[in-house]
């Protein structure tokens, strides 16, 4: 029997999540856009090593770490902006 992923499973759960999920063009479109990739960039350079490791935890249902990263990006006007574009492409 295989376990299921709950982040995953709530992600089924939100409509939007959905939908894009099952969409793996749009899926992908999403992951290469501009807005996608500067998040991830500016993520990447503020959590540095610890990324990988606050979003393994924050998986499994402890996302303080996780939390703090993006509090400080979005903390920066750089990070703000970004999340701003992110969030406007995903609204389309």
């Amino acid at each position: 029997m295989s376990q299921t992923d709950p982040t995953f499973d709530a992600l089924k759960k939100d409509p939007k999540a959905a939908q894009l999920l099952g969409d793996p063009a749009a899926l992908k479109s999403l992951l290469s856009s501009p807005e996608t990739q500067k998040l991830v960039s500016l993520l990447s350079q503020s959590g540095g090593s610890s990324l990988p490791d606050a979003a393994k935890a924050a998986a499994k249902g402890q996302p303080q770490a996780l939390l703090g990263i993006l509090n400080q990006v979005m903390g920066s006007p750089e990070g703000a902006k970004a999340a701003e574009a992110f969030q406007k492409k995903t609204q389309k």
